[in-house]
């Protein structure tokens, strides 16, 4: 798989985001986007492909696509909360924790829902385990 960087990219929770929608709180299902650029703390002394590179510490502070359900999600009670990956590379560490790949899962919105790395940060290095 493409490894992870903060050169571009984006991790989706495809309209599966429960949060509770405003007057009634009623629960109604979000799209949740991580934009990888957004990603702190990268790995800023190695860079692939141009972009500081992302392991198992690094965490998107701000998700997109769920504002409507301004009253939180139903699991976490946030709104366009964090996302971090739940999974990376069991052979591949950078700076002591493991590198992060396209189509690993990720659990946005301080962990409501959870989702994958869908469109990839760069095409070039790839992380075969």
């Amino acid at each position: 798989m493409f490894a992870n960087c903060s050169a571009g990219g984006m991790a989706i929770a495809p309209g599966n985001d429960v949060c509770k929608t405003p007057p009634l709180a009623i629960p109604i299902p979000y799209p949740n986007i991580a934009n990888k650029p957004e990603a702190v703390p990268n790995v800023p002394n190695i860079l692939i492909n141009g972009g500081p590179a992302h392991n198992l510490n690094t965490i998107i502070p701000v998700t997109h696509s769920d504002e409507g359900g301004s009253m939180g999600g139903v699991a976490s009670g946030t709104v366009s909360g964090p996302s971090r990956h739940a999974k990376g590379s069991s052979k591949v560490m950078i700076q002591g924790a493991p590198e992060t790949r396209l189509t690993d899962t990720n659990l946005p919105n301080n962990q409501n829902t959870a989702g994958f790395s869908a469109v990839p940060s760069q095409t070039i290095t790839m992380t075969l385990s």
